[in-house]
């Protein structure tokens, strides 16, 4: 769910072989079109034309310039695809390079994150009225391997992701709870002040978010008491 933005069909091995053709079929097109440019540029160059054969060969440069680049894909390193796969009370994070088939993976279990939270996320242009609702923004502490306290948040616009997620919460009993405010705005380094001090409610999933959100009054920007001190005016 982290990020709402991974495929969830298969683990990805080495690059298809559809993708590998598409990759050398671009190659061979932004090569040949290069060159093509660049004699013309010459040939216009030999008729006297410089300003249309200086167009012509920055052109081709730059075209140059994306062949070289596609040549380096190859020897990328790191991951070029990542994708999660759903496990019983988790999930795995693959994330493979395709042109090597190397691929590293991440365990995550639900049962890591020690507090959820969610608000209200909405564009910037949110002027306080019920019609302005966008969607949510889930925010949760988790420990890690390691027993470090990390933190990640995912917005979700799509009310099917939402509803995936509150049955994810349901099922696993993940401790959450919901706030009618709009924290949009919440910074990571604010992260753990909002956990420990916003106004929320215990929330087990038999409700549905949208109908939560769009009954309430309040949808104001949640700040830090901190900020609110220094800021007596905000």
């Amino acid at each position: 769910m982290q990020k709402n933005v991974f495929p969830t069909d298969k683990v990805p091995s080495k690059m298809p072989v559809g993708k590998r053709i598409y990759y050398y079929l671009a190659l061979s097109f932004f090569g040949a079109f290069g060159v093509a440019l660049l004699y013309l540029a010459f040939d216009t160059l030999s008729d006297g034309d410089w300003l249309v054969a200086a167009l012509l060969g920055g052109i081709s440069l730059f075209i140059g310039w994306i062949v070289i680049k596609l040549l380096m894909l190859p020897r990328q390193k790191g991951p070029t695809a990542v994708t999660k796969v759903e496990e019983p009370g988790g999930y795995t994070i693959y994330s493979t390079n395709e042109w090597t088939g190397e691929t590293e993976s991440v365990i995550f279990h639900y049962a890591q994150i020690t507090d959820l939270i969610i608000g209200i996320w909405t564009n910037l242009g949110f002027k306080g009225r019920k019609n302005d609702y966008v969607g949510a923004r889930l925010l949760y502490r988790y420990k890690d391997t390691n027993g470090k306290m990390k933190y990640v948040d995912t917005t979700i616009i799509s009310e099917s992701s939402l509803a995936e997620w509150v049955e994810v919460i349901r099922k696993n009993q993940i401790p959450s709870r919901i706030t009618n405010l709009n924290i949009s705005a919440v910074k990571e380094m604010q992260f753990d002040e909002m956990l420990d001090r916003i106004e929320a409610i215990p929330f087990d999933g038999s409700i549905s978010v949208k109908d939560y959100f769009m009954q309430q009054e309040d949808f104001s920007l949640w700040q830090p008491p901190s900020l609110k001190k220094s800021n007596p005016s905000s």
